[in-house]
């Protein structure tokens, strides 16, 4: 039985989504599916709006097989982190023969050829990289015109588009530790991430988290008190997210939102950011007044972005105006929200360095009968463990201290932020 892999964060799942699976089912002739997804927070930096469970539910309803968890130290990381923890777990499982994924180019050969650049690392390119950056570039803006030098205009427009790079990133990594996965792609279909396409039914899922964000698709008056949404905006019958999804992950978000489950907001993380701006500050000459870390220690802390964070903080009063302060054309919104939130976790250079040396495992998020045929299958053709109780979660905690703790730690700040406390995470 051949097997399609995925990854994703499906936040949620969506036409686009659906489109994609089929269309790489039928292409690859694969008779079965696994999705390695994110979990609480997601590849920018931002907690998931939806809860892993419900999403990954969702995805199963709609046709995934095997939905098994990111963890956080790759999930909520640059392309390289998040692309290298993704291959490294669907490898590991021993039955995967295909991983699809989309892209804005459609061309497998020529992603390959970026990829095999990035992969082989070369002087060359690291040269380029670096001359682009002491020019005033940020990273990838360097990136682009060291690809522009050496493999021509062409193959660095390639780098332009953020499916693309993801692209890139995935066959890099299958390529460095030499997978026998082949890669597969999927134009991207009808609409961008934040882009909707109201005659095809597919929206971009940033287009329609915003539209849960302004309250679309509930009755007047549910959004938030007096009929607004929970940023304040008035609610616009108008924007029905529901509409751009399948059936099956439709009423799963609808019951995630009946049930009472808060949709999680970047903004709930100002005061948490603030105190750990403070806490790493607060040392005098000489001690260190009970600090866990230095900022310049934080995983995405480079060239003194930390200073700018701080600067940023303590003129902000919430977190759209912490961003602003912060970014700059060299420092990207994105990167600037992944420095906040690693700053927040404590996840610095250090402990990264050691998750990378932790073996991969397989966290089991979600599964159909097929789904649990392919767990099985795994568990004698793999080698990779599979968390599913108290016993091999203790093994985890054992084996992959430091990712299986983050894991922890991520899951019950996404409670807090919730508004639900620090529960206890779930297996």
């Amino acid at each position: 039985m051949a097997v399609l892999g995925i990854i994703a964060e499906y936040d949620p799942f969506h036409n686009g989504h659906l489109y994609h699976l089929k269309e790489s089912l039928t292409r690859t002739g694969a008779e079965a599916s696994v999705c390695v997804m994110s979990g609480c927070f997601t590849q920018r930096g931002l907690p998931a709006m939806f809860g892993k469970r419900a999403r990954a539910g969702a995805a199963a309803g709609c046709g995934v097989d095997l939905v098994i968890e990111l963890p956080f130290v790759y999930a909520a990381n640059n392309a390289e982190y998040f692309a290298r923890g993704a291959v490294r777990i669907l490898d590991g499982l021993g039955v995967v023969d295909f991983l699809s994924f989309g892209s804005e180019s459609g061309e497998v050969a020529a992603l390959s050829e970026v990829a095999a650049l990035f992969a082989d690392d070369s002087a060359e390119l690291n040269a380029a990289v670096r001359s682009g950056m002491s020019d005033g570039l940020s990273y990838p803006a360097a990136r682009d015109r060291a690809v522009a030098e050496l493999l021509g205009a062409g193959a660095a427009a390639l780098m332009r588009e953020p499916n693309n790079i993801l692209a890139i990133e995935y066959m890099k990594e299958l390529r460095r530790q030499g997978s026998a996965i082949e890669p597969f792609t999927i134009k991207r279909y009808a609409a961008g991430a934040g882009e909707v396409n109201e005659g095809a039914r597919v929206a971009g899922a940033t287009a329609i988290r915003g539209m849960f964000e302004r309250g679309g698709g509930r009755k007047e008056g549910d959004a938030a008190e007096g009929g607004a949404a929970a940023d304040g905006m008035p609610h616009r019958g108008g924007d029905d997210p529901f509409a751009f999804l399948p059936e099956s992950s439709a009423n799963a978000m609808r019951e995630y939102i009946a049930n009472g489950s808060p949709l999680a907001s970047a903004e709930a993380l100002f005061p948490f950011l603030a105190y750990a701006v403070i806490m790493a500050g607060s040392g005098c000459a000489g001690g260190s007044a009970g600090r866990g870390f230095e900022l310049a220690e934080i995983l995405s802390a480079t060239e003194g972005l930390e200073n700018r964070l701080v600067s940023a903080v303590r003129r902000a009063s919430n977190m759209y105006e912490a961003v602003r302060y912060t970014k700059t054309r060299r420092y990207t919104e994105t990167r600037v929200r992944r420095l906040i939130l690693h700053t927040v976790a404590g996840l610095t250079k250090e402990l990264m360095a050691a998750a990378e040396k932790e073996p991969p495992y397989a966290r089991v998020l979600a599964f159909t009968e097929k789904g649990a045929k392919l767990i099985r299958r795994a568990k004698k053709e793999g080698g990779i463990p599979f968390v599913s109780n108290s016993r091999t979660e203790k093994e985890l905690c054992a084996a992959a201290p430091v990712t299986a703790g983050f894991d922890r730690k991520a899951e019950e700040l996404y409670g807090l932020l919730r508004g639900e406390g620090a529960k206890r995470p779930h297996v």
